[in-house]
């Protein structure tokens, strides 16, 4: 039997905040990372020079970062969402243009640090931020600063299945190429512009009842498989 992936943006996604953007909002200086991510959301900047620009604007120490991580959740069915997966041998990974300080802050504090995730890298030097890109794109793809589209390849080389589910801006490539998608918010747009078939869901519990309607019930899984 083909195996199966769920492919998962985090900020809004799996947490229910966009805890990058709200992060450098809160510890820039007179609004000024308002104004990047407008002009990252206009296409005037990738959000690689984005998150750049919005790191040097900030000043915040580990302390003052953790105690603003506090007030900020994952879904809260996404633990759900992980056992239901687990027990039937379905992979469920991350794959985010956020940082890999409050992606992992947030799963291990919700017992979910067993979960491999892919991101950029965040460092704090005294109260300074700095960002890092691992798996920046340099040659097909400069948009995003983790690109999604090379994980995803990684997984359907592997034989799997891909769901993805997400909903902003860094998961308009990726949507385009998986075998189910489940989306909202900016990806749902994109999604109904490009043609692309999607699953509208507002959290994990929607996402797990789609995951047992289309595929293990449905039959999408097979039609997929055996084209």
């Amino acid at each position: 039997m083909q195996k199966i992936a769920v492919l998962c943006d985090f900020d809004g996604t799996v947490a229910r905040d966009d805890v990058g953007n709200l992060l450098f909002e809160a510890f820039s200086e007179n609004g000024e990372a308002a104004a990047i991510v407008e002009r990252w959301r206009c296409g005037e900047i990738t959000s690689r020079e984005c998150f750049e620009r919005e790191a040097q604007l900030a000043r915040a120490d580990q302390d003052a970062l953790d105690r603003f991580l506090g007030e900020y959740k994952i879904d809260p069915y996404f633990r759900d969402f992980r056992d239901f997966a687990r027990g039937r041998g379905i992979e469920v990974a991350i794959l985010s243009d956020g940082f890999d300080y409050y992606i992992e802050h947030m799963l291990v504090r919700s017992g979910l640090g067993d979960i491999e995730f892919f991101s950029n890298r965040l460092q704090i030097d005294g109260d300074r931020l700095r960002v890092d890109f691992p798996w920046y794109d340099k040659l097909d793809c400069t948009e995003c600063g983790c690109c999604k589209a090379h994980h995803l390849l990684q997984y359907r080389k592997q034989g799997y299945y891909i769901v993805y589910v997400g909903d902003g801006l860094s998961d308009r490539c990726p949507s385009e190429t998986a075998d189910l998608v489940f989306a909202k918010g900016e990806l749902m747009k994109h999604c109904r512009v490009r043609g692309v078939d999607y699953v509208e869901f507002r959290n994990f519990r929607d996402v797990e009842r789609g995951v047992v309607e289309r595929i293990l019930l449905g039959g999408e899984f097979q039609r997929t498989g055996d084209e």
